[in-house]
């Protein structure tokens, strides 16, 4: 009774689940493009994302929607765009991208528990990546980056599939005697 597979019309569930929080409920909802989502841009930009500030702090939108980013196989350039910097200057909106199984599970309860909007954006090549997921139910704070690698030289700062990128250069830079320090934002 509470997970719903609906007909393809991005604007009208958007719509749908924004109106569904602003009546007490914390949907989740997923949209397996992100770019048939920027159908919902109306919803999202002049309703979701101002909603807390047009109605005096009175009431919030706390929706938290999934966004699956990035090109792959047979993905053409309407099916693979990166918008995170786009949704991140939109006021109203956070736009949180983990680059770790553990990240994923934490920065989604967080979410889930935040009192607005929050877009979550993952992108397809992190899905088969394995890593150990704590098995306590904590969520990760948004907003705070994590130091994944200490170093003394340079400072690489990354988010989503670019962290795993950065481990990859780091690791090769400390082969040349260089020492990096990777930074995860986690939240845009």
């Amino acid at each position: 009774e509470r997970v719903f597979d609906v007909p393809t019309s991005e604007n009208a569930f958007t719509g749908i689940g924004i109106g569904a929080s602003l009546n007490g409920k914390k949907p989740l909802m997923i949209h397996q493009r992100l770019d048939f989502f920027l159908l919902a841009m109306d919803q999202v930009v002049n309703a979701a994302a101002k909603w807390y500030f047009m109605f005096g702090k009175q009431k919030s939108v706390p929706i938290t929607i999934r966004l699956i980013m990035g090109r792959g196989w047979g993905q053409g350039p309407t099916h693979s765009q990166n918008l995170q910097a786009w949704f991140a200057h939109i006021p109203g909106l956070k736009v949180v991208m983990p680059a770790t199984a553990a990240d994923a599970k934490g920065l989604l309860i967080a979410s889930l528990q935040d009192k607005n909007p929050v877009i979550f954006m993952e992108h397809r090549w992190l899905h088969n990546l394995k890593g150990d997921v704590p098995k306590e139910y904590t969520p990760i704070p948004l907003g705070k980056a994590n130091v994944v690698r200490e170093g003394m030289d340079i400072s690489i700062i990354a988010m989503s599939y670019m962290v795993i990128e950065a481990i990859h250069a780091a690791k090769f830079l400390s082969s040349h005697g260089i020492s990096c320090e990777i930074i995860d934002l986690r939240t845009v």
